[in-house]
Protein backbone atom coordinates (compact mmCIF):
# COMPACT_ATOMS: atom_id res chain seq x y z
CA UNK A 1 0.00 0.00 0.00
CA UNK A 2 1.83 3.55 -0.86
CA UNK A 3 2.43 5.98 1.58
CA UNK A 4 0.92 9.26 1.01
CA UNK A 5 3.23 12.28 2.60
CA UNK A 6 2.10 15.49 2.66
CA UNK A 7 4.15 19.00 3.41
CA UNK A 8 2.75 21.64 5.29
CA UNK A 9 4.34 24.76 4.87
CA UNK A 10 5.27 27.28 7.96
CA UNK A 11 5.11 30.64 7.56
CA UNK A 12 6.82 32.43 9.73
CA UNK A 13 7.33 35.40 8.74
CA UNK A 14 6.27 38.62 10.52
CA UNK A 15 2.75 38.84 10.31
CA UNK A 16 3.45 42.94 9.34
CA UNK A 17 5.20 40.96 6.59
CA UNK A 18 2.50 38.99 5.45
CA UNK A 19 -0.07 41.72 5.45
CA UNK A 20 1.67 43.47 3.06
CA UNK A 21 2.27 40.44 0.90
CA UNK A 22 -1.41 39.90 0.84
CA UNK A 23 -2.32 43.74 0.28
CA UNK A 24 -0.33 43.65 -2.70
CA UNK A 25 -1.64 40.01 -4.03
CA UNK A 26 -4.90 41.78 -3.42
CA UNK A 27 -4.89 44.92 -4.78
CA UNK A 28 -5.66 46.58 -1.16
CA UNK A 29 -1.92 47.96 -1.55
CA UNK A 30 -0.37 49.67 -4.33
CA UNK A 31 2.73 51.65 -5.46
CA UNK A 32 1.57 54.77 -3.69
CA UNK A 33 1.36 52.84 -0.47
CA UNK A 34 4.56 51.16 -0.98
CA UNK A 35 6.45 54.61 -1.25
CA UNK A 36 4.53 55.97 1.84
CA UNK A 37 5.94 53.28 3.60
CA UNK A 38 9.71 53.53 2.11
CA UNK A 39 8.98 57.34 3.46
CA UNK A 40 7.94 56.51 6.60
CA UNK A 41 10.24 53.41 7.44
CA UNK A 42 13.34 55.35 7.65
CA UNK A 43 12.44 57.59 10.49
CA UNK A 44 10.40 55.37 12.49
CA UNK A 45 13.65 53.32 12.43
CA UNK A 46 15.59 56.59 13.73
CA UNK A 47 13.37 57.59 16.09
CA UNK A 48 13.52 54.23 17.62
CA UNK A 49 17.25 53.78 17.45
CA UNK A 50 17.67 57.18 18.84
CA UNK A 51 15.25 56.15 22.03
CA UNK A 52 16.89 53.00 22.51
CA UNK A 53 20.65 53.65 22.08
CA UNK A 54 21.82 56.03 19.13
CA UNK A 55 21.10 56.71 15.57
CA UNK A 56 24.94 56.55 14.71
CA UNK A 57 25.64 53.21 15.52
CA UNK A 58 24.86 51.10 12.57
CA UNK A 59 24.05 47.97 14.81
CA UNK A 60 21.70 50.10 16.80
CA UNK A 61 19.56 50.90 13.59
CA UNK A 62 20.02 47.08 12.13
CA UNK A 63 18.24 46.74 15.63
CA UNK A 64 15.90 49.23 15.57
CA UNK A 65 14.40 47.87 12.12
CA UNK A 66 13.63 44.58 14.33
CA UNK A 67 11.84 46.60 16.79
CA UNK A 68 9.87 48.46 14.13
CA UNK A 69 8.95 44.91 12.03
CA UNK A 70 8.01 43.77 15.65
CA UNK A 71 5.91 46.50 17.10
CA UNK A 72 4.20 46.83 13.74
CA UNK A 73 3.30 43.19 13.49
CA UNK A 74 1.85 43.22 17.29
CA UNK A 75 -0.30 46.33 17.01
CA UNK A 76 -1.74 45.04 13.32
CA UNK A 77 -2.36 41.35 14.67
CA UNK A 78 -4.14 42.32 17.43
CA UNK A 79 -6.25 45.11 15.74
CA UNK A 80 -7.10 42.93 12.77
CA UNK A 81 -7.38 39.54 15.16
CA UNK A 82 -5.29 37.62 12.70
CA UNK A 83 -7.44 38.74 9.76
CA UNK A 84 -4.79 39.90 6.77
CA UNK A 85 -7.63 41.51 4.81
CA UNK A 86 -8.31 44.06 7.56
CA UNK A 87 -4.31 44.27 8.37
CA UNK A 88 -3.65 45.41 4.78
CA UNK A 89 -6.34 48.22 4.63
CA UNK A 90 -5.26 49.27 7.88
CA UNK A 91 -1.79 49.72 6.23
CA UNK A 92 -3.45 51.01 3.56
CA UNK A 93 -5.26 54.16 5.46
CA UNK A 94 -2.53 54.80 7.91
CA UNK A 95 0.87 55.56 8.26
CA UNK A 96 3.89 52.67 9.39
CA UNK A 97 4.70 55.37 12.40
CA UNK A 98 0.70 55.08 13.87
CA UNK A 99 1.28 51.49 13.65
CA UNK A 100 4.68 51.43 15.59
CA UNK A 101 3.21 53.86 18.26
CA UNK A 102 0.11 51.45 18.84
CA UNK A 103 2.25 48.30 19.13
CA UNK A 104 4.59 50.47 21.79
CA UNK A 105 1.32 51.76 23.79
CA UNK A 106 0.17 47.87 23.79
CA UNK A 107 3.70 47.12 25.42
CA UNK A 108 3.28 50.67 27.46
CA UNK A 109 0.06 49.74 28.86
CA UNK A 110 0.91 45.75 30.00
CA UNK A 111 3.94 47.26 31.76
CA UNK A 112 1.55 49.31 33.80
CA UNK A 113 -0.68 46.44 34.58
CA UNK A 114 0.26 44.37 38.19
CA UNK A 115 2.02 41.46 37.32
CA UNK A 116 1.53 40.01 40.84
CA UNK A 117 -1.43 40.21 43.86
CA UNK A 118 0.71 42.85 45.80
CA UNK A 119 -0.68 45.44 47.17
CA UNK A 120 2.01 48.06 47.58
CA UNK A 121 0.82 51.08 46.20
CA UNK A 122 2.19 51.35 42.29
CA UNK A 123 4.00 54.27 40.94
CA UNK A 124 5.15 55.30 37.49
CA UNK A 125 8.53 53.77 36.64
CA UNK A 126 9.31 55.39 33.84
CA UNK A 127 12.89 53.25 33.85
CA UNK A 128 11.46 49.84 34.62
CA UNK A 129 8.74 50.49 31.22
CA UNK A 130 11.69 51.39 28.63
CA UNK A 131 13.24 48.31 30.22
CA UNK A 132 10.35 46.56 29.55
CA UNK A 133 9.42 47.62 25.90
CA UNK A 134 13.57 47.13 24.62
CA UNK A 135 13.12 43.56 25.66
CA UNK A 136 9.90 42.92 24.44
CA UNK A 137 10.74 44.74 20.89
CA UNK A 138 14.20 42.34 20.57
CA UNK A 139 15.80 40.42 22.73
CA UNK A 140 12.19 38.91 23.71
CA UNK A 141 9.75 39.84 21.20
CA UNK A 142 6.39 39.14 22.24
CA UNK A 143 3.48 36.87 19.99
CA UNK A 144 0.07 38.13 19.76
CA UNK A 145 -1.21 35.11 21.77
CA UNK A 146 1.36 35.75 24.55
CA UNK A 147 0.64 39.02 25.00
CA UNK A 148 -2.89 38.41 25.34
CA UNK A 149 -2.36 35.83 27.61
CA UNK A 150 0.10 38.44 29.67
CA UNK A 151 -2.98 40.78 29.42
CA UNK A 152 -5.40 38.51 30.96
CA UNK A 153 -3.31 37.24 33.95
CA UNK A 154 -2.38 40.82 34.62
CA UNK A 155 -6.13 41.20 34.67
CA UNK A 156 -7.29 38.33 36.82
CA UNK A 157 -4.64 40.25 39.15
CA UNK A 158 -5.84 43.27 38.92
CA UNK A 159 -9.42 42.11 39.99
CA UNK A 160 -8.28 39.97 43.52
CA UNK A 161 -6.35 43.46 44.00
CA UNK A 162 -9.84 45.30 43.61
CA UNK A 163 -11.93 42.88 45.14
CA UNK A 164 -9.46 42.67 48.40
CA UNK A 165 -9.64 46.49 49.08
CA UNK A 166 -13.47 46.04 48.78
CA UNK A 167 -13.16 43.75 51.61
CA UNK A 168 -10.46 45.37 53.32
CA UNK A 169 -12.77 48.90 53.40
CA UNK A 170 -16.06 46.85 54.75
CA UNK A 171 -13.57 45.31 57.23
CA UNK A 172 -12.10 48.62 58.49
CA UNK A 173 -8.85 48.22 57.32
CA UNK A 174 -6.56 51.42 55.84
CA UNK A 175 -4.73 51.10 52.89
CA UNK A 176 -1.64 51.56 54.68
CA UNK A 177 -2.55 48.62 57.16
CA UNK A 178 -2.04 45.67 54.23
CA UNK A 179 -0.28 47.27 51.12
CA UNK A 180 2.80 45.08 52.65
CA UNK A 181 0.33 41.84 51.85
CA UNK A 182 -0.93 40.23 49.15
CA UNK A 183 -4.89 40.29 47.79
CA UNK A 184 -4.44 36.47 48.23
CA UNK A 185 -3.80 37.17 52.21
CA UNK A 186 -6.61 39.93 52.87
CA UNK A 187 -9.09 37.76 51.23
CA UNK A 188 -8.56 34.62 52.95
CA UNK A 189 -8.60 36.31 56.17
CA UNK A 190 -11.72 38.23 55.42
CA UNK A 191 -13.00 34.80 54.43
CA UNK A 192 -11.94 33.47 58.12
CA UNK A 193 -14.04 36.70 59.51
CA UNK A 194 -17.26 35.51 57.47
CA UNK A 195 -16.96 31.81 58.10
CA UNK A 196 -16.15 32.23 62.07
CA UNK A 197 -19.05 35.15 62.56
CA UNK A 198 -17.78 36.67 65.40
CA UNK A 199 -19.63 39.78 67.11
CA UNK A 200 -17.20 42.24 65.08
CA UNK A 201 -16.48 41.64 61.16
CA UNK A 202 -13.41 43.03 61.40
CA UNK A 203 -9.85 42.06 60.56
CA UNK A 204 -8.12 40.15 62.77
CA UNK A 205 -5.09 40.79 64.99
CA UNK A 206 -2.85 37.94 65.91
CA UNK A 207 -4.60 37.49 69.22
CA UNK A 208 -7.97 37.44 68.09
CA UNK A 209 -6.77 34.96 64.52
CA UNK A 210 -5.73 32.60 67.58
CA UNK A 211 -9.14 32.87 69.44
CA UNK A 212 -10.85 32.50 65.69
CA UNK A 213 -8.94 29.25 65.14
CA UNK A 214 -9.67 27.90 68.46
CA UNK A 215 -13.12 28.52 68.62
CA UNK A 216 -13.38 26.81 64.56
CA UNK A 217 -11.84 23.57 66.73
CA UNK A 218 -14.54 23.32 69.68
CA UNK A 219 -17.32 20.53 68.72
CA UNK A 220 -19.90 23.31 69.29
CA UNK A 221 -18.57 25.86 66.69
CA UNK A 222 -22.03 26.22 64.25
CA UNK A 223 -21.95 28.59 60.95
CA UNK A 224 -24.28 31.47 60.67
CA UNK A 225 -24.95 31.45 56.58
CA UNK A 226 -27.50 34.36 57.25
CA UNK A 227 -24.45 36.78 58.04
CA UNK A 228 -22.72 36.10 54.80
CA UNK A 229 -26.03 37.16 53.61
CA UNK A 230 -25.98 40.13 55.61
CA UNK A 231 -22.64 41.42 54.54
CA UNK A 232 -23.30 41.05 50.78
CA UNK A 233 -27.02 42.75 50.77
CA UNK A 234 -25.32 46.04 49.56
CA UNK A 235 -21.90 44.80 47.39
CA UNK A 236 -21.41 44.90 43.94
CA UNK A 237 -22.62 42.18 42.50
CA UNK A 238 -19.28 41.15 41.19
CA UNK A 239 -17.98 41.30 44.48
CA UNK A 240 -20.76 39.40 45.87
CA UNK A 241 -19.95 36.58 42.89
CA UNK A 242 -16.64 37.22 44.25
CA UNK A 243 -17.06 36.76 47.98
CA UNK A 244 -19.01 33.34 47.77
CA UNK A 245 -16.98 32.00 45.39
CA UNK A 246 -13.54 32.68 47.34
CA UNK A 247 -15.51 31.46 50.81
CA UNK A 248 -15.80 28.15 49.32
CA UNK A 249 -12.22 28.17 48.51
CA UNK A 250 -11.43 28.95 51.70
CA UNK A 251 -13.87 26.33 53.12
CA UNK A 252 -12.31 23.77 50.53
CA UNK A 253 -8.73 24.59 50.72
CA UNK A 254 -7.71 26.73 54.19
CA UNK A 255 -10.01 25.57 56.42
CA UNK A 256 -9.06 22.07 56.53
CA UNK A 257 -5.19 23.33 57.50
CA UNK A 258 -6.71 25.47 60.58
CA UNK A 259 -8.60 22.64 62.24
CA UNK A 260 -6.01 20.10 62.02
CA UNK A 261 -4.77 19.88 65.42
CA UNK A 262 -0.92 18.62 64.33
CA UNK A 263 -0.59 22.22 64.25
CA UNK A 264 -1.34 24.99 66.38
CA UNK A 265 -2.90 28.44 65.42
CA UNK A 266 0.88 30.02 66.41
CA UNK A 267 2.55 27.60 64.27
CA UNK A 268 -0.30 28.46 61.19
CA UNK A 269 0.34 31.65 61.73
CA UNK A 270 4.03 32.50 61.51
CA UNK A 271 4.79 29.04 59.59
CA UNK A 272 3.63 28.84 56.27
CA UNK A 273 4.26 31.40 53.38
CA UNK A 274 1.96 29.83 51.26
CA UNK A 275 -1.69 30.24 52.43
CA UNK A 276 -0.62 33.02 54.61
CA UNK A 277 -3.29 35.15 56.63
CA UNK A 278 -3.82 39.22 56.48
CA UNK A 279 -3.17 40.06 60.17
CA UNK A 280 -3.76 43.56 61.67
CA UNK A 281 -0.54 44.98 63.73
CA UNK A 282 -1.41 44.87 67.44
CA UNK A 283 -0.76 47.59 69.62
CA UNK A 284 2.08 47.40 72.58
CA UNK A 285 -0.32 46.33 75.23
CA UNK A 286 -1.58 43.55 72.79
CA UNK A 287 2.04 41.87 73.07
CA UNK A 288 1.44 40.27 76.48
CA UNK A 289 -1.78 39.24 75.98
CA UNK A 290 -1.26 37.05 72.47
CA UNK A 291 1.73 35.46 74.35
CA UNK A 292 -0.72 34.43 77.08
CA UNK A 293 -2.57 32.95 74.55
CA UNK A 294 -0.37 30.80 72.80
CA UNK A 295 2.52 30.07 75.49
CA UNK A 296 0.95 30.52 78.90
CA UNK A 297 4.09 29.08 80.52
CA UNK A 298 6.68 30.88 78.48
CA UNK A 299 4.34 33.76 80.26
CA UNK A 300 4.89 32.19 83.48
CA UNK A 301 8.48 31.58 83.72
CA UNK A 302 8.87 35.08 82.02
CA UNK A 303 6.67 36.98 84.60
CA UNK A 304 5.35 38.60 81.59
CA UNK A 305 9.28 40.45 80.82
CA UNK A 306 10.08 37.83 77.84
CA UNK A 307 11.31 41.72 76.38
CA UNK A 308 13.91 41.91 78.75
CA UNK A 309 17.41 40.08 77.85
CA UNK A 310 18.70 40.47 81.79
CA UNK A 311 15.30 38.13 82.43
CA UNK A 312 15.88 36.08 79.38
CA UNK A 313 20.20 35.63 79.85
CA UNK A 314 18.79 34.58 83.82
CA UNK A 315 16.53 31.72 82.53
CA UNK A 316 19.19 30.41 79.72
CA UNK A 317 21.71 30.06 82.61
CA UNK A 318 19.60 28.37 84.67
CA UNK A 319 18.56 25.69 81.80
CA UNK A 320 22.37 25.19 80.29
CA UNK A 321 23.38 24.46 84.48
CA UNK A 322 20.67 22.09 85.05
CA UNK A 323 18.59 24.41 87.17
CA UNK A 324 15.05 25.36 87.49
CA UNK A 325 14.58 28.30 84.72
CA UNK A 326 14.05 31.39 87.32
CA UNK A 327 13.85 35.27 85.93
CA UNK A 328 15.94 36.59 88.51
CA UNK A 329 18.58 35.04 90.71
CA UNK A 330 19.81 34.85 94.46
CA UNK A 331 23.55 35.21 95.18
CA UNK A 332 23.10 31.12 96.00
CA UNK A 333 21.53 30.74 92.57
CA UNK A 334 24.51 32.67 90.78
CA UNK A 335 27.12 30.72 92.52
CA UNK A 336 25.50 27.55 91.86
CA UNK A 337 25.02 27.94 88.17
CA UNK A 338 28.72 29.48 87.86
CA UNK A 339 30.05 26.21 89.63
CA UNK A 340 27.85 24.10 87.42
CA UNK A 341 29.62 25.51 84.22
CA UNK A 342 32.64 25.47 85.70
CA UNK A 343 32.47 21.88 86.35
CA UNK A 344 30.50 20.38 83.18
CA UNK A 345 30.03 23.39 80.94
CA UNK A 346 26.29 24.53 79.64
CA UNK A 347 24.43 22.06 77.86
CA UNK A 348 23.36 23.82 74.86
CA UNK A 349 20.66 21.55 73.65
CA UNK A 350 18.89 21.63 76.92
CA UNK A 351 18.52 25.80 76.26
CA UNK A 352 17.15 25.14 72.46
CA UNK A 353 14.61 22.15 73.17
CA UNK A 354 13.37 24.72 76.43
CA UNK A 355 12.96 27.24 73.50
CA UNK A 356 11.25 24.92 71.20
CA UNK A 357 8.77 23.79 74.02
CA UNK A 358 7.94 27.27 75.56
CA UNK A 359 9.08 30.05 73.19
CA UNK A 360 6.09 31.34 70.93
CA UNK A 361 6.61 30.43 67.27
CA UNK A 362 7.54 33.62 65.98
CA UNK A 363 10.52 34.31 68.87
CA UNK A 364 12.32 31.17 68.67
CA UNK A 365 14.16 31.69 66.31
CA UNK A 366 15.74 34.76 67.37
CA UNK A 367 16.00 33.56 70.85
CA UNK A 368 18.21 30.69 69.63
CA UNK A 369 20.17 32.95 68.05
CA UNK A 370 20.12 34.90 71.00
CA UNK A 371 21.61 32.05 73.07
CA UNK A 372 23.81 30.42 70.20
CA UNK A 373 25.64 33.33 68.75
CA UNK A 374 25.58 35.93 71.75
CA UNK A 375 25.30 34.58 75.32
CA UNK A 376 26.63 31.41 75.30
CA UNK A 377 30.33 32.11 73.82
CA UNK A 378 29.98 35.65 76.02
CA UNK A 379 29.18 33.66 79.49
CA UNK A 380 31.60 31.36 78.45
CA UNK A 381 34.69 33.64 78.72
CA UNK A 382 33.50 35.30 81.79
CA UNK A 383 32.65 32.81 83.92
CA UNK A 384 35.12 30.51 83.42
CA UNK A 385 37.90 30.10 85.72
CA UNK A 386 41.32 29.66 83.67
CA UNK A 387 43.45 32.31 84.76
CA UNK A 388 46.40 31.00 86.58
CA UNK A 389 48.01 33.77 87.45
CA UNK A 390 44.84 35.55 88.60
CA UNK A 391 41.96 32.66 89.73
CA UNK A 392 38.13 33.66 90.32
CA UNK A 393 38.26 31.72 93.62
CA UNK A 394 35.48 33.76 94.90
CA UNK A 395 34.12 34.10 91.71
CA UNK A 396 34.31 38.01 91.82
CA UNK A 397 34.65 38.28 87.85
CA UNK A 398 32.04 35.45 87.37
CA UNK A 399 29.68 37.09 89.49
CA UNK A 400 30.04 40.21 88.12
CA UNK A 401 29.60 39.22 84.65
CA UNK A 402 26.44 37.75 85.96
CA UNK A 403 25.03 40.86 87.55
CA UNK A 404 25.49 43.23 84.35
CA UNK A 405 24.07 40.91 82.31
CA UNK A 406 21.30 39.22 84.28
CA UNK A 407 18.38 39.85 87.06
CA UNK A 408 20.82 39.58 90.01
CA UNK A 409 18.67 39.78 93.40
CA UNK A 410 20.98 40.57 95.96
CA UNK A 411 23.08 43.97 96.98
CA UNK A 412 26.45 44.06 98.83
CA UNK A 413 29.17 41.80 98.90
CA UNK A 414 29.18 38.45 96.76
CA UNK A 415 31.13 36.71 99.66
Amino acid sequence: MPVKNSVSIVDDRPFFAKAVSYGLEHGLLGREQLNRMEADAPKGIVQIADHFGTAYLRTDLETAVSRMVNLISLYLEDFANGDLHVAACSLRDNTLLSHSRGGSEMLKRLHAMPGDTGLHPRKADPSGQKFFVNERTFAFPLSLASYREQVRQCQGNQLRIDFARWLARQMGVAPAEYEDFSAEEVIRSAMLILYAAPKNLEMPTKTQFVKLVDSLRKKSFKTKPALLETFLREAPEAFAGHTRQALQTFIDEALPRLLAAEKSPDEILHAEAQGAFFIRDMPEEDVVAYDKLVAREWVRITKGEADDPAVLATIFLSVATGHSPKPAALLKDAKSIIQSFRAKGFDSSAVLAFIDEHAPFEQKEDLKAMWTQDLRPDAEVHLADNDRQMPDAYMERALKYFRQNCVANWKGSSR
